[in-house]
Formats: structure tokens, C-alpha cells, sequence
């Protein structure tokens, strides 16, 4: 009884290690970075006074966020991503039609709504362009929201999201 006790954990034991391997094998993908990046940069916009994401390659897959405030004062961030996290940000940019957008003209393209530069190249193509809006129109929020996206499913809020000026608030009591 034990030496058939004994067999069934080495053979669910040899089973296990042999189904990570195989899971371990399954996730490898032969990652080719060639030369993508994908980033907007948008001044004047109510989250600062530029805030910007990229996607790139260039040191392994990553998404690079960054805010600066009107004080000049900048906050940036780096995150690693996996190459099918990559990949899958790159698609949803891609199918975009990316190559062939020019300067949107479905904007809302108000004095102060922020302007909205994007640049985008791989290995074939670059192009650059931008909008004026407080939202992006379609098919720009296409490009937006995907790198906007993947920095907060990491890390979440860029920084400080309360101005200065407001913390005070905070702190004074408003019932004695």
C-alpha cells in the first residue's frame, strides 16, 4: 500500500513539475522589438502642465510616464513590461491605421484644451501628428487610452494629484 501511495506522488509530483515546464515553455516568445515606439505628449492639460507616455523597446519592453507640473517640476516613472504585455498595447496602437493619420480635425480644438503631439515609428513607418481637444476623438483615443492604460494597470496615479494650493484645505479645521 505505501509503495502504491508512493508511486502516485512521484508520478503527480513528475506531472506537476513537468506541466510548469510545459507552462514555462508555452509563455516564452520570441520578442522582436523592431525599433517600435508609440507616445503622445499633452501640453497644457489638467493633469499638468505636460504629461506624456511612451512605449518602446529600445532597453526591453517598457512604458515611461511622466508630469510636470507648472512649477517645472517633473515626476517620471519606468515600467518593465513583458513582451506580451507589449505586443498587446502595440496592436490596439496598430490597428489604428497609425501610418496613415494627419493632424485630427474632429477635436473639440478650444484656446485652452490641451494639444495632443503623438509620434509613432517602427521599422517601416513614422509618422507625426496632433489634436487639440479635451478628449481625443476616434482614433486617436485609440492610441491614448491603451498607453494610458497599461501605466495604471502597474503602478496606478502618476504622483500627487492635489495641487499644492488645495492641501491647505486639508489641514484646516473647519469646525470648532
Amino acid at each position: 500500500m505505501r509503495d502504491a501511495v508512493a508511486g502516485v506522488i512521484v508520478v503527480a509530483l513528475a506531472a506537476c513539475g513537468a506541466s510548469a515546464k510545459q507552462q514555462a515553455q508555452r509563455e516564452q516568445v520570441a520578442f522582436n522589438c523592431k525599433e517600435r515606439i508609440a507616445s503622445y505628449v499633452a501640453s497644457h492639460h489638467m493633469a499638468g502642465d505636460e504629461v506624456g507616455v511612451q512605449l518602446d523597446c529600445t532597453d526591453g519592453p517598457r512604458v515611461k510616464r511622466w508630469k510636470t507640473d507648472k512649477a517645472g517640476k517633473r515626476n517620471e516613472e519606468t515600467i518593465p513590461l513583458s513582451p506580451i504585455e507589449f505586443e498587446k498595447v502595440w496592436r490596439e496602437i496598430d490597428g489604428t491605421g497609425w501610418p496613415n493619420m494627419k493632424d485630427c480635425l474632429g477635436g473639440t480644438a478650444g484656446k485652452n484644451d490641451p494639444v495632443y503631439v503623438f509620434d509613432i515609428k517602427d521599422d517601416q513607418n513614422q509618422v507625426s501628428f496632433s489634436c487639440q481637444s479635451r478628449s481625443m476623438p476616434y482614433p486617436y483615443d485609440k492610441i491614448v487610452d491603451p498607453l494610458d492604460m497599461v501605466g495604471l494597470n502597474h503602478k496606478g496615479q502618476l504622483g500627487d494629484d492635489e495641487p499644492d494650493d488645495l492641501k491647505k484645505f486639508d489641514k484646516r479645521d473647519l469646525q470648532k
